[in-house]
């Protein structure tokens, strides 16, 4: 007999401000009812109540204003490490329009650390096209690729303002995203790029370092990506196996999602 699971009364504050959500149809803007009227629906104290409030405003879900109450936050656009829709693709899903502003683009030579990442020699050429990603007019990330001339020429002539790279380099010039490796750090944004982002300098910021690659794991591009938290979430889904109980025998598996 599989050993009964208990539900922390945190977790069921939690999870029960977020299915209260769904089941009632709230959306951004809308009130959630007051702590008292949630503290008698979930059956937790004030204390746990304000505590779950307290992480799903961190994780912008909910807007707690002292004196007025809980509000429905707007959607924020999230990339889903297990997944390899591109930022525009992520902000359209949530009902926004993406925006990019080039801030350089250009020819140069294939940085020493880069070059063995897109199979080339250094000093081989490179296209390097940095970008500010907008939701609509809030930057929320600084993006930096690579990609190789050679097998793309002619690509510093576009207007990556207007233009998908990533559509770019699948249509043109035949070199799908099919596969993406990736690392997630937190960091601090320098001067400039605080400048770039309107955050201050020193900022806490998410750092992505990508490799796509195509069917047969040829380099298609190298990026570097610098996210707000505030404006963007990272969200990577864990799946593993409980270790089994000496009076149970095994147990199922599990499957958590965690928010960088």
């Amino acid at each position: 007999m599989a050993k009964r699971v208990e539900v922390s009364p945190f977790d069921r504050a939690y999870e029960g401000i977020l299915e209260y959500i769904d089941a009632h149809g709230l959306s951004e803007g809308d009130r959630l009812p007051s702590e008292r009227e949630l503290c008698v629906t979930l059956d937790v104290s004030r204390t746990t109540l304000r505590s779950a409030l307290a992480e799903l405003s961190a994780h912008h879900i909910v807007d707690c204003k002292p004196g007025a109450g809980s509000f429905v936050c707007p959607p924020l656009p999230t990339i889903h490490l297990d997944d390899l829709s591109g930022f525009s693709e992520i902000v359209h899903k949530i009902g926004k329009t993406p925006v990019s502003h080039v801030v350089w683009k250009g020819v140069i030579a294939c940085p020493d650390d880069i070059a063995p990442r897109l199979a080339l020699a250094a000093g081989d050429p490179v296209f390097q096209l940095r970008r500010v990603r907008c939701v609509e007019d809030e930057a929320v990330c600084l993006e930096t690729s690579f990609v190789s001339v050679r097998a793309c020429p002619g690509i510093e002539a576009i207007d990556f303002s207007k233009e998908s790279l990533t559509a770019t380099l699948e249509i043109r010039y035949g070199m799908p995203t099919v596969h993406t490796s990736l690392t997630v750090s937190v960091g601090r944004a320098s001067k400039d790029e605080a400048a770039l982002l309107s955050i201050p300098a020193r900022d806490l910021i998410f750092f992505e370092r990508g490799m796509r690659t195509d069917d047969d794991l040829s380099p298609v591009e190298y990026y570097e990506s610098l996210y707000v938290p505030e404006r963007f979430g990272i969200v990577c889904n864990t799946v593993f196996k409980q270790p089994a109980l000496a009076s149970a025998g095994s147990e199922g598996g599990a499957a958590h999602g965690q928010g960088l």
